[in-house]
């Protein structure tokens, strides 16, 4: 999966210009003379040991982090005698390591002296299955346990290598490989690498066929985010509430609402893009898979509730003991940094999502300072240069006959100010003042934290709204959404989508019934809805009215969850305020036939050009699945509009605990590609909107070394109507 370069400006980011044309636009590089032609340490013919593969191998960076990878080139171009070289990852020149020993094309052009240029050598090497050249990867698997690894064969996710040229292509490849005892075995990395007619072909050759789904089914760790930590080991706990931030938890499955921890281990696979996954990467804490966790395991048992150090490393992890003292002062350098004071500006008007989207796509964006970035964000999703409404012309929503984003409207930060601040509330703001001092403080344990926390929550559920207030968002709803009696109540807090804090999954949405009737004073409930067939509220308000689910709302600004991780950020919990992003249901002209979350960067890797996307059947989400349950995970491979797109599924979904794992995919190939192809207009877009999100924007959607992506929540109905939830900046890789 590794050493594609998609363009030349791509490659010049690889290495030392004097390695490079010295035009950016030139067809193809300095060709060197006749006498570098032959035959260099960088271009290796055979690989007789595993020694050998080590010394030319370079750790591997795609989707599993462990193992390590060799380039390979072949020279087709004399079909009757290919010529199989490869590439030496750690070749140096000048103390550098040159883009020949970084990409295949440089390769080809020190070592074989290829004439074309690096588009048309993509061309012939990728895209094509009369292929003149063949480029691809050896790469080491660590599966089942085994303690030899198994060499897999792979290629590029788009190249569309396929049957008898698969079979041609290892079995080069394998002749010059004599490791004694290897197992081999072809990897497809992409759809369309299929091998349904050549499967003896490669059982004689000793190949085995495996897919990448087969590949990480049979790993035995997975790192999904490298790190160290300091704290207590607690294996499989059975009380949330007990974990703090000096603890390393040992999880069975990973729970819904595991608040900071100082790092995480867990024996059943996770979602990638699940927010607890997510909320990792940003915070930067050690997070993986070990399949054979238990509390009895001999790497585990002894350090059992013990201080310890937790490294995550590519290949392995490992466990040593520590002090309390070290602990204390790990967490202490973490919360050393200053108090982040959140920025936001009084504002009194609700506005519908096209009112905020008057403007430019920047101006939009900008509303988030006034109504939080999830309602700016929704303006900005609708406004007429990203998705549009169905009016607008030469808009996505337009060329699919529907609007893509939901109508609805932003109740302003400034609303939740005045709730907390209404003077009959005075009990509720003094819960507050004092709970957030002694936060700040550091005084509180967690379970001092949820008791606290739940006061505050029953405070403003039984609080009352200022004069006119339940009025106006009435009067906005008759407006913007008249006849639509179930609607969304959603969290739009000032602290969330900030620099490396995107908040995401730690605050509560609720259905209300418009026809509800809403008592300005007079207490509200949350219950967890246990029958509830909708995934997108685990909990309810008592009685379902607007006026309760805005409670709900304000109150999940208290959540603990919230809290902790906003104390982890360093973040001033005297500034922060909640706005509401109000939509109708979801489901209310046909029913969720699927969830899709896709994060614009391939995730766990480091440069595999594309996208990762989540998806689950029905309305069971990504973000916060069910237990026993988990989505479709997918890569994307695309770098331009250009270029075939491959999607490799890596794991199939499991829709239902007592469900077994499906063996097809959630959509069709189709669907797939029209929700990219919308992922890819919102990223261009606000890019174009957010000043320093990436240089070239025109090749933002393909670009490997983009310091954040975008993280976009999708339903698909039953109608095959695409609804956008909701998009969000996000800050890990």
């Amino acid at each position: 999966m590794t050493g594609f370069l998609p363009r030349e400006r791509s490659a010049a980011a690889l290495t030392d210009e004097t390695f490079l044309p010295r035009r950016r636009d030139a067809p193809r590089p300095f060709v060197p003379p006749e006498s570098r032609l032959r035959a260099l340490p960088l271009a290796i013919e055979r690989l007789d040991s595993a020694d050998a593969f080590e010394s030319v191998s370079t750790p591997a960076s795609d989707l599993v982090a462990n193992g390590r990878a060799a380039r390979f080139l072949v020279d087709r171009r004399d079909a009757d005698a290919p010529v199989v070289r490869f590439v030496n990852g750690n070749f140096t020149r000048d103390g550098r390591v040159p883009t020949s020993a970084q990409s295949h094309y440089y390769f080809g052009v020190e070592t074989f002296g290829v004439p074309e240029s690096l588009g048309d050598f993509n061309t012939a090497t990728y895209f094509t299955n009369d292929k003149r050249y063949i480029a691809g990867t050896v790469r080491t698997y660590a599966l089942d346990g085994a303690s030899d690894p198994v060499y897999g064969v792979q290629f590029y996710p788009q190249d569309v290598i396929r049957e008898e040229l698969v079979v041609e292509a290892v079995g080069l490849v394998k002749t010059q490989i004599g490791i004694a005892g290897a197992r081999f075995a072809f990897v497809s990395t992409g759809s369309q690498q299929t091998t349904a007619t050549v499967g003896p072909q490669l059982a004689a050759l000793g190949v085995d066929d495996l897919s990448i789904d087969r590949i990480l089914g049979g790993i035995r760790y997975l790192p999904l985010n490298a790190g160290e930590a300091w704290g207590h080991l607690r294996i499989f706990p059975t009380d949330g509430d007990d974990l703090a931030a000096t603890d390393i938890p040992v999880f069975d499955e990973l729970p819904l609402d595991l608040s900071v921890v100082a790092g995480v281990l867990t024996r059943a696979v996770q979602d990638t893009n699940s927010h607890v996954n997510l909320k990792s990467k940003e915070r930067r804490t050690p997070n993986a898979v070990f399949r054979d966790a238990s509390p009895d395991h001999p790497r585990l048992a002894p350090f059992a509730g013990q201080p310890v150090h937790l490294v995550v490393g590519s290949d392995d992890f490992t466990l040593e003991p520590t002090t309390d003292d070290v602990i204390a002062a790990k967490l202490a350098e973490r919360m050393q940094r200053p108090l982040l004071r959140l920025q936001w500006e009084a504002e009194t008007v609700i506005r519908s999502y096209d009112e905020l989207a008057a403007g430019t796509a920047r101006q939009t964006r900008a509303h988030s300072a006034r109504y939080g970035s999830k309602a700016a964000n929704l303006g900005f999703l609708a406004h007429r240069a990203v998705l549009g409404r169905v009016g607008d012309a030469g808009s996505p929503s337009e060329a699919r006959g529907y609007d893509l984003v939901p109508r609805g409207f932003a109740v302003p930060l400034q609303a939740y100010r005045d709730f907390i601040e209404h003077p009959p509330n005075t009990d509720v703001r003094a819960l507050i003042d004092a709970f957030v001092a002694d936060e700040q403080a550091g005084l509180l344990s967690p379970r001092d934290r949820a008791r606290r926390t739940e006061e505050i929550q029953d405070g403003i559920m039984a609080a009352s709204f200022p004069p006119g207030a339940l009025e106006a968002v009435r009067a906005k709803l008759d407006e913007v959404l008249p006849g639509v009696k179930k609607v969304k109540v959603r969290s739009s807090a000032n602290a969330e989508d900030v620099p490396d804090f995107d908040g995401a999954g730690l605050h509560d949405s609720y259905s209300a019934d418009t026809t509800k009737r809403d008592r300005p004073i007079g207490p509200c409930l949350v219950e967890v809805d246990d029958d509830a067939d909708d995934g997108e509220v685990k909990r309810k308000v008592k009685p379902k009215s607007v006026g309760c689910a805005i409670k709900g709302v304000y109150a999940s600004l208290w959540n603990k969850r919230a809290v902790e991780e906003r104390s982890f950020a360093r973040i001033d919990q005297t500034t922060v305020a909640m706005g509401l992003a109000i939509v109708p249901a979801y489901d209310t002209d046909s029913e969720v036939a699927a969830n899709t979350v896709i994060v614009t960067r391939v995730l766990n890797t480091q440069d595999v050009y594309g996208y990762s996307l989540s998806v689950q059947l029905g309305n069971n989400l990504v973000t916060n699945p069910d237990p026993g349950t988990y989505s479709e995970v997918t890569v994307a491979g695309f770098y331009s509009d250009d270029e075939p797109i491959s999607l490799t599924i890596t794991r199939f979904a499991k829709p239902a605990r007592d469900t077994a794992e499906r063996t097809d995919a959630v959509l069709p190939r189709d669907r797939m590609l029209d929700l990219i192809d919308i992922a890819k207009r919102v990223e261009r877009a606000y890019c174009a909107a957010t000043p320093g999100y990436y240089r070239w924007c025109s090749e933002v959607a393909g670009a490997t070394d983009k310091k954040t992506s975008l993280d976009l929540e999708l339903k698909i109905l039953e109608s095959g109507h695409v609804v956008c939830k909701q998009v969000r900046e996000f800050g890990g890789r």
